[in-house]
């Protein structure tokens, strides 16, 4: 390419075809543009440190919006390449933003180099060299000039990037699928399609904490120091005494269906038939199988004019659609040449003048085209008719021009008043919810300025305004409104309704976009007292306000005290569990059960659980990752539990903790299903489709990959001051 691509030089085109593929997956900016650990703490609070770097919040948040804005530029030279992006995967999460400026520092390290020329390569390859120079600038300047981002930043961002996706190519290129053994075959084929059944005794951890000495105020300083810093997880074996971020709110919510019956009910003759006069021509026209089916005649006439099959089918055959990525037009010696270098001119070697065929609509050539050849005469049977003929559906199509719709071309009102009602109804519906919502809106609005004057009157104000009561708001209006606790932003989109609900939201610089709501009332900046709407994928639709923001802090010694005490003990009395739990398993002997163990000492519980499989798909569809299966009878289990029960053979014990280490389970397995002889048989019946097991393996390649990049992490001393926010979170 030429212009502001043409400095730069070429890198290995192998390796290039894996990142075009990689680089979807996430993209950073140099610390140029982030300014990493500039401004001071207070309101600009470091988030993220490593061994001679880290990043404050502004800066972190800054990188989040330039990864947005690469994530559209790909987007968008995509579109521009006559390509469908829609499947492509964007992250924009803040663990993968440092993960990949950490992943091009090991690039750095080990030599590894990304020329000025491959990155055009790389865009070269992206686009197909079907995007101009212009083009690309042009799609720069559109995304980044209102934030001031320029081409060189965008361009550097690259550089980064694909210096991190080579890292990681050169460690999952020796790790995918296509490399494993049969007997790592033989093992993922087990995890999907064998079934155990086992016999559990629970062991709790916490029963434990009694018979440990009191720890010294030096130990649990100690302790304290060692995880003041780290958010509290809910699976997690490592405790954190950080408290995150977390806010109250409340909510009014529009079930789906609500109103329905009474606006329904308001629905008359006059309105339906209203809305079928307005709307039929864009809702109710016949379906074209239909049409075709009512016009025999037509054909017929057609046809008996004397026009041939070959002579019917010779403009479609003729106006058929070149592919567009061909480095020269087809040579065909069909008439309307002319046509066709209208629609595809000849490719140059730099791409510059190449036209996206691929992203117009296609215009059907008729009978009598301005332009056709001057051979080409036009049908004039027709007009040789006799005077007297009765006019026919042939006249018609014919005679395009002279063609006036019929009746028939619409469906009729009877035939439709049912949908036409239900329309209406969802119209009423969503109006009489929009205005409720506005009305609770202005109410919060007002209630939000009164407050904040009489907080800055002071003394001497009087009494402070009243706060609008969700719940009488609620009655009056026939919705359901609520309060929620002082909860941090994982709980609420774990609770589910409002918490994973949503609005669509218009955005110049990324266009139309979905908004989450945890974004709207947990996000950085999130207004108080200030109402916003948002659905759920049911139909409900919420309007809710925050009421109280606690930011992310980490309490003092004395004020954690308690739950850094409680804690410890947990850690120190794991040993004590799975010393009980192993007594416990090795009373199992010969024939004898653990229910007969428990029995026999009489305080212990037994769980009978199973069958279960090491990892399922469950509800999720085809072709989905499976996760670890999570069976009833279980607390929380994890990969040390699902190792242990698929290492054992039927009658044999083993002790295992749960994924957060508050339990620790004495485990025997009763049996597995199909036996091992059967399901030899269904594994070499399935390995001609590898294609599940690949899906399984995909688990184990990313388990390998996360311990790289906790090594890494390890090696350059990275520490989160809070916890980073993922998609789902922001």
């Amino acid at each position: 390419m030429a212009g502001s691509f043409g400095i730069f030089r070429q890198y290995e085109k192998t390796a290039l075809a894996g990142l075009a593929i990689m680089a979807m997956l996430a993209f950073f900016v140099l610390p140029p543009i982030l300014q990493m650990g500039a401004g001071a703490g207070g309101s600009d609070p470091l988030v993220v440190a490593w061994t001679g770097g880290g990043l404050r919040e502004s800066g972190l948040q800054r990188a989040v919006i330039m990864r947005k804005v690469m994530n559209q530029f790909l987007v968008e030279t995509m579109a521009a390449a006559g390509q469908d992006p829609s499947r492509m995967r964007l992250t924009d999460d803040e663990k993968d933003v440092v993960d990949t400026l950490l992943l091009a520092k090991e690039a750095e390290a080990n030599g590894i180099v990304v020329s000025n020329t491959a990155i055009n390569q790389f865009l070269s390859e992206w686009t197909n060299d079907l995007v101009r120079p212009d083009q690309f600038d042009e799609i720069v300047s559109r995304i980044g000039g209102r934030m001031g981002i320029l081409q060189q930043d965008v361009f550097e961002a690259l550089r980064t990037v694909l210096m991190a996706r080579r890292m990681e190519t050169l460690l999952l290129g020796g790790v995918g699928f296509e490399g494993t053994t049969p007997g790592m075959r033989w093992d993922y084929y087990r995890r999907l399609e064998q079934g155990a059944t086992i016999e559990a005794v629970p062991v709790v951890v916490e029963t434990f904490i009694d018979k440990l000495p009191e720890p010294s105020e030096a130990t649990l300083r100690s302790f304290y120091d060692s995880y003041k810093d780290d958010l509290p997880a809910a699976r997690s074996a490592e405790p954190g005494f950080r408290q995150p971020h977390r806010v109250r709110y409340e909510f009014l919510v529009a079930k789906a269906g609500v109103f329905r019956d009474e606006e329904e009910k308001k629905i008359t003759a006059e309105q339906i038939k209203a809305f079928y006069e307005d709307r039929k021509a864009a809702l109710y026209k016949v379906k074209s199988a239909d049409a075709a089916a009512k016009k025999p005649a037509a054909e017929a006439a057609v046809k008996g004019e004397g026009e041939s099959k070959s002579e019917a089918a010779k403009p479609a055959a003729e106006d058929k659609a070149e592919p567009v990525d061909k480095a020269e037009p087809a040579k065909k010696s069909e008439p309307a040449q002319d046509e066709k270098s209208g629609d595809k001119p000849a490719a140059k070697a730099d791409g510059a003048s190449l036209r996206l065929g691929a992203m117009r609509q296609v215009a059907f050539r008729q009978p009598a085209a301005e332009g056709a050849k001057a051979d080409e005469k036009p049908a004039e049977k027709p007009a040789e008719k006799p005077a007297d003929a009765p006019a026919s559906a042939g006249d018609a199509a014919v005679k395009p021009d002279e063609q006036k719709p019929a009746a028939a071309e619409f469906e009729p009102l009877d035939k439709v008043e049912d949908d036409i009602r239900k329309r209406l109804t969802d119209e009423a519906v969503e109006k009489r919810i929009t205005a409720i919502f506005d009305a609770a809106k202005t109410d919060v609005a007002k209630y939000g300025e009164s407050l904040a004057l009489w907080q800055v009157a002071g003394d001497g104000a009087g009494p402070a305004p009243v706060a609008p009561d969700v719940k009488k708001m609620a009655e009056v209006q026939g919705l359901e409104g609520g309060r929620s606790d002082l909860i941090n932003a994982t709980q609420a989109f774990a609770a589910g309704g409002i918490g994973g609900s949503f609005e669509f939201a218009l955005s110049r610089e990324f266009g139309m976009r979905q908004q989450r709501w945890i974004d709207m009332i947990f996000g950085p900046g999130a207004p108080m007292l200030q109402a916003v709407t948002s659905r759920d994928v049911e139909g409900n639709r919420y309007t809710s306000w925050k009421t109280e923001d606690q930011p992310e802090f980490t309490p003092s010694f004395q004020s954690a005290r308690e739950d850094v005490l409680r804690a410890w003990r947990i850690v120190e009395a794991r040993p004590l569990a799975g010393k009980a739990a192993e007594e416990i398993a090795a009373e199992v002997k010969g024939e004898k059960t653990l229910e007969e163990v428990a029995k026999a000492r009489g305080s212990l519980e037994v769980e009978k659980v199973g069958p279960f499989t090491w990892m399922t798909r469950g509800t999720a569809p085809f072709g989905s990752a499976p996760v670890l299966s999570q069976p009833d009878g279980l607390a929380m289990p994890g990969e040390e539990i699902m190792r242990t029960v698929f290492a054992l053979d039927p009658g044999r014990t083993a002790v295992a903790f749960n994924e957060p280490k508050t339990v620790c389970y004495a485990i025997r397995l009763a049996g597995l299903e199909p036996e091992q002889a059967q399901l030899e048989e269904r594994f070499l019946a399935a390995s001609q489709d590898p294609r599940r097991l690949a899906v399984v393996a995909e688990d184990d390649t990313r388990e390998v990959y996360d311990r790289w990049m906790k090594s890494i992490e390890e090696r350059h001393a990275v520490s989160w001051k809070r916890e980073p926010r993922g998609p789902e979170l922001r």
